[in-house]
């Protein structure tokens, strides 16, 4: 007899079976101190991990700063190998350009390379917004402003998931 195929494991199986991976949920709103440290949520916080390791992107969709787990970026890294050979290498060579590996200290806090808080403008308080697998930076003024317009797009969006 032949061996059936292996079945494809969907994407939220995959993270609803590891209860260690934080959930990225809420807005917060956390001062960037004079060295580019915030200090993160510590429900953002992977357990058990003194040092924990982030990644940081600009978005390429919005004014902020993506920042995300390496498990999340292992998954954009396994999409990108799906890509024909010139694809993969210009998205994994603009993705490896535009990041910064960055590691929680101590005292949970994210060091912020300055060509970042330049970019986007962060300085002083800014919002920290969950994205669920990941989470944003944003200056505030950015964040309440991308909210409003934002707002009609999204609720028929919720809508259709049932929210």
């Amino acid at each position: 007899m032949g061996q059936s195929p292996k079945r494809q494991i969907p994407y939220m199986a995959e993270i609803t079976q590891n209860s260690k991976t934080p959930v990225y949920v809420g807005e917060f709103c956390h001062a960037i101190d004079g060295k580019n440290r915030i200090t993160i949520p510590s429900e953002w916080r992977p357990a058990g991990e003194a040092e924990a390791e982030f990644f940081l992107i600009p978005s390429s969709t919005a004014p902020c700063l993506t920042v995300m787990p390496r498990h999340e970026l292992d998954r954009i890294r396994a999409k990108a190998a799906a890509l024909p050979g010139a694809q993969r290498t210009i998205a994994l060579r603009r993705i490896g350009a535009l990041s910064r590996q960055v590691t929680l200290d101590k005292h949970g806090r994210l060091s912020l390379p300055e060509e970042f808080c330049q970019q986007l403008k962060l300085s002083g308080n800014v919002t920290l917004s969950g994205v669920v697998e990941t989470f944003e930076l944003w200056n505030t003024a950015e964040w309440t402003a991308a909210q409003a317009a934002q707002k009609a797009a999204s609720d028929p969006l919720l809508a259709d998931l049932g929210l």
